[in-house]
């Protein structure tokens, strides 16, 4: 559960200003769309997941973007998917974009017939090669999930590929 009404104001008021700060012109020099592979932390409990990112640059140095990632469990009764909305210091140098930053989101986790709906912060570390229009990208986020989860993810490294814009 949304593990309180800030919190939930939080995540709606974040979503708000992402979305006005994508409708203002002049501002956006571009972004991303990309689709992602990604193995979470403890490796024992989730298999390979899989995602995908919509990004936009802002003042050729800040990024903002939404993420959707859904991973499974070892067990075929369990899954986790996740939506986050994150802001990140992106200087690129040459076709080479390393970044950081941090996201907040929520989650649902299932377990047999046991479901947990939480919040989620994200502290993230990634670098991005762009090759004409192709993007490849590659990330590591450590995670902190709200409450007691039924099952524990501390972290996700991800790979993928998508198109520039």
């Amino acid at each position: 559960m949304v593990s309180s009404y800030r919190d939930a104001r939080r995540l709606i008021l974040a979503g708000a200003l992402m979305a006005g700060a994508m409708a203002v012109p002049g501002g956006v020099e571009g972004g991303d769309i990309t689709a992602f592979v990604t193995l979470p932390a403890p490796m024992d409990t989730w298999g390979r997941g899989y995602g995908a990112a919509l990004s936009s640059t802002w003042f050729q140095a800040l990024s903002l973007e939404g993420e959707a990632a859904r991973l499974p469990g070892e067990s075929t009764d369990a899954a986790m998917t996740s939506f986050t909305g994150s802001a990140l210091l992106a200087p690129p140098i040459g076709i080479l974009t390393p970044y950081g930053g941090i996201g907040v989101g929520v989650f649902r986790q299932t377990l047999g017939l046991d479901t947990d709906l939480g919040t989620l912060k994200a502290f993230i570390l990634g670098a991005k090669v762009k090759l004409g229009v192709v993007v490849l990208k590659g990330e590591y986020r450590r995670l902190t999930l709200s409450g007691t989860p039924l099952l524990p993810m501390t972290a996700r490294v991800s790979a993928g590929a998508g198109i520039s814009f």
